[in-house]
């Protein structure tokens, strides 16, 4: 995007004496972000532009309603952490439109900070935990059920079980009889399924308000303390179990590889030992049996449900996520599968 364009779109954010420059910012998959500069009284003073991206968050108005909400009732709390709430335009809302009908918003830079890329060492997943655990702390007694769900359906395995038995059933492109080992691994992960909508269903789960997100790099941390200071990019926060956010913390950190290396997975064990030491130290006393019971069960189910939606997309003919081979989606399929063979065969 060019430059003009980002001054024109911020001047409806900010009151500012001139334009220094723009610059992409960060390597998120969905939503287009700008690092601007401005001079503000004669200081320079930098923000975030960011596009939301309107095809994956179908409703912008809810999903900022939502996090002004969230953020609103954070700075009442006794959170410890830093809240980066979106700063409203000039004309008070909270979501601007350009000419080709994008939503944009903006939202202060924390100078000095970094998000994690690769792999995190125990020390950072320990740290990511425990903030990861005082935002549900902070939030535990907020009314969950008052948000919107920005992504409809994002944790309900049942209906995505549906949708892969309807691919499965119509084969549109023809994999299904090369993808048999691959099929019957995810037919024999359907207890994991049942056991989470089980508990779902009982009410023993509480629905609380859930990032949705839990990795590494949706936390800022100092540069010089290596401190963890703020739980950013609340798109997804929504309601939900807590096992989801547990489930993916231990999905993003503790594997030895990404998500689409093709060798065998495992477990880092210090990684896991932290991110639950780090969560439940801040979790512990508030969070019910059932739940602190389950934790492993809510890493097996999202490990699981991971894998379900990749071979579910592998099946259709690669239609919902970005590949960059023609059989990404069926390795990182095969990937998810392992880690969940490595969560449940050991730990659960």
């Amino acid at each position: 995007m060019m430059n003009d364009e980002l001054s024109t779109l911020s001047r409806r954010f900010l009151r500012f004496d001139r334009w220094i420059d723009a610059a992409v910012f960060g390597n998120g998959n969905i939503n287009d972000t700008y690092r601007i500069r401005v001079e503000q009284g004669g200081v320079p003073a930098d923000y975030l532009l960011q596009r939301l991206n309107h095809q994956v968050f179908k409703d912008p108005e809810a999903v900022m309603r939502n996090i002004v909400s969230v953020c609103n009732y954070l700075l009442r709390q006794d959170y410890g952490y830093r809240v980066v709430a979106p700063l409203a335009a000039l004309d008070g809302h909270f979501l601007q439109c350009d000419a080709s009908g994008n939503y944009w918003r903006m939202f202060p830079f924390l100078d000095n900070t970094y998000a994690p890329e690769g792999q995190a060492d125990a020390d950072i997943a320990y740290k990511a935990a425990r903030a990861y655990g005082a935002f549900a702390r902070a939030l535990r007694d907020f009314p969950a059920e008052s948000l919107a769900e920005t992504i409809p359906g994002f944790h309900d395995t049942d209906r995505r079980w549906d949708v892969f038995l309807n691919v499965l059933d119509e084969d549109p492109v023809g994999r299904v009889k090369a993808t048999q080992a691959e099929i019957e691994a995810m037919l024999g992960a359907k207890p994991v399924f049942d056991r989470i909508s089980r508990l779902k269903k009982s009410g023993d789960l509480p629905l609380r308000v859930t990032h949705n997100d839990t990795k590494a790099g949706n936390i800022l941390f100092d540069n010089d303390s290596h401190r963890a200071l703020a739980v950013i990019d609340l798109d997804t926060v929504m309601p939900g179990t807590v096992l989801s956010d547990f489930g993916d913390m231990v999905r993003t950190f503790a594997p030895d590889r990404q998500e689409d290396a093709p060798e065998e997975v495992r477990l880092r064990e210090d990684v896991l030992d932290a991110l639950q030491r780090g969560f439940l130290e801040e979790t512990g006393d508030f969070l019910q049996p059932a739940e602190k019971e389950n934790l492993i069960s809510g890493a097996a189910w999202i490990a699981g449900e991971q894998a379900l939606r990749f071979l579910t997309d592998w099946l259709a003919g690669d239609v919902y996520y970005k590949i960059r081979h023609p059989e990404h989606n069926l390795v990182r399929a095969r990937n998810q599968l392992a880690l969940l063979r490595v969560v449940v065969s050991d730990k659960w």
